[in-house]
């Protein structure tokens, strides 16, 4: 019997919730191009790893805005790093001592001391309930 209570208890945590969440990007320079977003559900990598990140996307811009919803996440710690990729090249240029010339931000609208936040700053928990956050981008 004990084996059974912990087969099922083990498939429960297993199964990812079916959560749902929104994001919706603001202070956006033009509607050229779109904005990239990297979702974390670790520190490794973040921010500008995306080969390490747990998914991205490619958001079209809308009258100054961007909006993205995703679903199907399990429940959990994740963090957004995003930059608004005005000529559609998939990089963040960036000038002296690797300052972001185009607009970026960050999960929590977390800011880093010289430099990204860490993980930790704009970290936010995911639950079974929908979630909207903001993002403020820099410019």
């Amino acid at each position: 019997m004990s084996s059974l209570v912990f087969f099922m208890l083990y498939f429960w945590m297993a199964t990812p919730i079916n959560t749902q969440f929104s994001v919706t990007f603001t202070n956006l320079p033009s509607n050229q191009g779109y904005v990239y977003v990297l979702l974390f559900n670790q520190p490794d990598g973040f921010p500008n790893q995306p080969h390490k990140a747990y998914r991205n996307f490619k958001v079209p811009i809308r009258e100054g805005a961007a909006e993205l919803s995703i679903s199907g996440l399990p429940v959990g710690t994740y963090a957004i790093s995003t930059f608004h990729d005005h000529d559609n090249d998939g990089v963040l240029r960036t000038g002296a001592f690797g300052i972001p010339k185009d607009a970026y931000g960050f999960s929590n609208n977390a800011k880093g001391l010289f430099g990204p936040p860490p993980f930790e700053k704009a970290a936010f928990r995911l639950q079974e309930v929908p979630k909207k956050i903001s993002i403020r981008m820099n410019l």
